[in-house]
């Protein structure tokens, strides 16, 4: 059975056991539950972002998840970077980003056996960098999918430009999760435009091409 298939497997059976609480607790077991949008943040990252996004005075630390997901009842998390993840125009950055960010979070998943998974990063904008990226965070790495920002700068997923790593993905038949980031054109809204038409143009902005 392959790697993905175990992974869809897992997520099947803590997802069950998840939609029938009271069934559970009669029987004694305890309900588990999967959490599929948890970040993480490895050492250094901030300064690698300049404080963009993830904020200054965010903290994290892998102990902090375990412990909320104790008081929660989570199961397992499934890892992936903060936003603004490797969202970056410098080639080399991105890269740096997107490998360290897979190597942590693929050493939290072994270190933390059975409570980590890990959605690998890409640094999207880079499509050598990306397809490198890929065989490495899948086949040596051996994370669970990929993790993406539902833009990068002024390109959303539809993007002609990324093509080749949809047929990548799609060859390897991997798991996609996506994570929203305002794209570059459309930040900062001003605060007295009207709140129903903020609205309206943020839904105008946050809808993407279709995707091959």
């Amino acid at each position: 059975m392959s790697a993905r298939r175990e992974f869809l497997g897992r997520i099947a059976v803590l997802g069950a056991a998840a939609a029938f609480p009271a069934r559970l607790a009669a029987q004694g077991a305890k309900p588990y539950r999967i959490d599929v949008h948890h970040h993480l943040m490895y050492p250094g990252y901030l300064d690698e972002v300049a404080g963009r996004r993830a904020g200054s005075t965010f903290k994290w630390s892998p102990q902090m998840s375990i412990e909320d997901m104790d008081r929660s009842g989570i199961a397992l998390s499934v890892l992936s970077l903060i936003q603004p993840s490797a969202v970056t125009p410098d080639v080399e950055k991105g890269r740096r980003i997107a490998r360290a960010s897979n190597e942590y979070g693929a050493q939290l998943a072994r270190d933390h056996k059975g409570r980590f998974a890990s959605f690998a990063t890409l640094p999207l904008l880079d499509t050598e960098g990306s397809l490198k990226e890929i065989a490495y965070a899948l086949d040596a790495l051996k994370a669970d999918g990929i993790g993406l920002m539902t833009s990068y700068q002024d390109k959303y997923l539809g993007d002609p430009s990324f093509g080749p790593v949809w047929e990548e993905l799609n060859r390897r038949k991997a798991v996609v999760y996506t994570h929203p980031l305002s794209p570059e054109c459309c930040r900062n809204i001003r605060s007295d435009v009207p709140l129903r038409i903020r609205l309206a143009m943020e839904r105008a902005v946050s809808v993407p091409n279709s995707i091959m």
